[in-house]
């Protein structure tokens, strides 16, 4: 007969970490007392966020602009067939709090740009990278190393992975290790492909360090970017060094890597997402109603309506953003996203 618990005890549920020397009680403390920020909660985030829930880390902030789909399951961990179309950040903060109460979440249903990055990792202890662009890497970087927030990174594909710690001024940040990294330059998941257990490795060891960083144990990996090959298992840790001619350590903007868009395309995918001109809320319960009399309503929730526009998928989240899946250009995109803006009357 199951056991049935029908209360959360953190001295039991967190004995076997307090009893490590290492972490200890004090350590735990800590961790309970600390903030994070995970951004992007596909296969590297949703491994990191699991294992900083479960090490108790008080305060997880989720951000992430997509949705689950089912190729995304054989490696995001936090999901299942039940929450595809779900917003990522919902359905991951769902999971995890079903996991461990103890955890405070802010699932954010945003994609990162340069008018928001300020106020969603403001006042936050470490920066954890789940991303899969450059793009959005290279404007966290700049952000965290102007207000001195350590930045966990963390790539991968195929079977190889690579992780580090950047935190200028004390280390290199991730311009002085890959400069000038332009995305359509990069293997993406759906043409190199992807095995689940890389993300779930390289993912784990992003928590590690998280951990490491906040609880003051061991080593990490400030100055150093550890090479991961899982075909050979090869793990090579290398010396990283600052560029003198660094923009971000020299606080220098650059304009081609930090300009603001409306518009950006997912990583492997034929999906949009397009931002709306200035911030708006909308009552989706109203939206998804007036969608009814004319559109297959596939989906609702308290973050997102999903819908078919002519054949095309899309996500309408609250604040405006769309998600535009199955489109060829960005010129197409923009049409729709305007026709349905027009169709709704919703003022943007």
């Amino acid at each position: 007969m199951p056991l049935t618990v029908n209360f959360f005890d953190p001295n039991i549920f967190y004995s076997r970490q307090i009893v490590l020397p290492e972490l200890g009680r004090q350590g735990q403390e800590k961790l309970w007392k600390s903030r994070v920020v995970i951004v992007g909660v596909g296969g590297l985030g949703s491994v990191s966020a699991l294992y900083l829930a479960l090490a108790g880390v008080g305060f997880i902030r989720l951000i992430d602009q997509d949705t689950v789909e089912m190729h995304n399951l054989h490696r995001q961990v936090l999901y299942a067939l039940e929450n595809i179309r779900y917003p990522k950040v919902e359905a991951a903060a769902q999971r995890i709090r079903n996991i461990n109460p103890d955890v405070e979440l802010d699932p954010i249903p945003e994609n990162i740009r340069e008018d928001n990055v300020e106020e969603l990792i403001n006042g936050v202890d470490v920066v954890v990278d789940g991303l899969d662009n450059m793009k959005t890497r290279y404007l966290i970087n700049g952000t965290c190393a102007k207000h001195h927030i350590p930045y966990v990174f963390g790539g991968a594909i195929g079977m190889e992975g690579n992780v580090s710690v950047f935190a200028p001024p004390e280390t290199p940040c991730l311009e002085c290790v890959l400069p000038d990294i332009k995305d359509d330059q990069l293997p993406t998941c759906d043409i190199r492909g992807v095995l689940g257990s890389t993300t779930g490795i390289v993912g784990a060891l992003q928590a590690i360090e998280t951990v490491k960083l906040l609880a003051g144990v061991g080593e990490t990996l400030k100055g150093k970017l550890l090479v991961c090959d899982f075909v050979t298992m090869d793990f090579v840790k290398l010396e990283i060094f600052k560029r003198s001619d660094c923009p971000t350590c020299r606080s220098e903007k650059a304009d081609t890597l930090y300009a603001r868009k409306g518009l950006v395309w997912l990583c492997g995918q034929k999906t949009v997402n397009v931002n709306p001109p200035r911030p708006i809320t909308l009552e989706l319960d109203i939206i998804r109603e007036r969608l009814k009399s004319h559109f297959k309503v596939l989906l609702k929730s308290t973050l997102v309506v999903v819908f078919e526009y002519n054949g095309i998928e899309v996500s309408l989240f609250k604040n405006g953003r769309m998600l535009i899946k199955n489109v060829e250009d960005e010129e197409n995109a923009l049409k729709i996203y305007r026709s349905i803006v027009n169709y709704l009357g919703v003022k943007i």
